[in-house]
């Protein structure tokens, strides 16, 4: 046997490091940093955008929510996700419940991808009802918080996606993983639609 036989293949080795290095570059380099390289990202990278861009987007990172016990609920302090929030009054029934379903069978079929997603019900009301207490509880992986009407309102009025405007149905709206609000969805969006658009988007982003 000769010396070439026996020495390894070092040539493989050295081209799936080449390979991986190469990746970890790109992921860094094509990370998005504005709000508009997210948008140019999402448009390269062919979303299937069933949901509606909110035009322009906002940060939902300053809210002032509360958890159920009083205590803030700081986005900058969660771990990095993507999440989906339904605000709502303290008494969720009818399009709200309906809402919450769906969004429900969507982190579930989120399969792998479902620890990097996230649910949040904002409250809009100091007290949840017992009734609607009881239903959250068919719910395990929803995140309950406590926000002001008036100010997540505000942060929503000059965009294309209105918080509860008179004659629009109820919405979900989908947060990028630093915050930024950047689509809705309402019933009219089917559970399979929702699944695509986030799956494409987890697909292509870091985490």
């Amino acid at each position: 046997m000769t010396e070439n036989q026996t020495k390894p293949g070092y040539w493989p080795i050295l081209i799936m490091i080449g390979v991986l290095s190469g990746v970890i570059v790109a992921g860094f380099l094509l990370f998005p940093k504005t709000p508009d390289e997210r948008n140019s990202l999402l448009g390269r990278l062919g979303t299937t955008n069933f949901g509606e861009f909110v035009v322009p987007a906002v940060s939902m990172t300053d809210l002032d929510l509360k958890k159920g016990d009083g205590k803030p609920w700081v986005f900058s302090e969660q771990k990095i996700k993507w999440r989906l929030i339904i605000p709502g009054a303290g008494k969720c029934i009818d399009e709200c419940r309906e809402l919450l379903h769906i969004t429900r069978q969507v982190h579930i079929s989120l399969g792998k991808y479902s620890r990097r997603f996230e649910r949040i019900y904002i409250a809009l009301d100091d007290e949840i009802d017992s009734e609607t207490e009881r239903y959250m509880e068919e719910h395990p992986y929803l995140t309950i918080v406590h926000g002001k009407q008036d100010e997540l309102e505000l942060l929503l009025k000059a965009t294309n996606a209105p918080l509860f405007t008179e004659g629009e149905p109820l919405r979900a709206y989908l947060v990028d993983q630093e915050g930024l609000i950047m689509m809705s969805y309402t019933l009219a969006n089917a559970g399979k639609e929702l699944i695509e658009d986030i799956e494409h988007l987890m697909k292509y982003s870091p985490g």
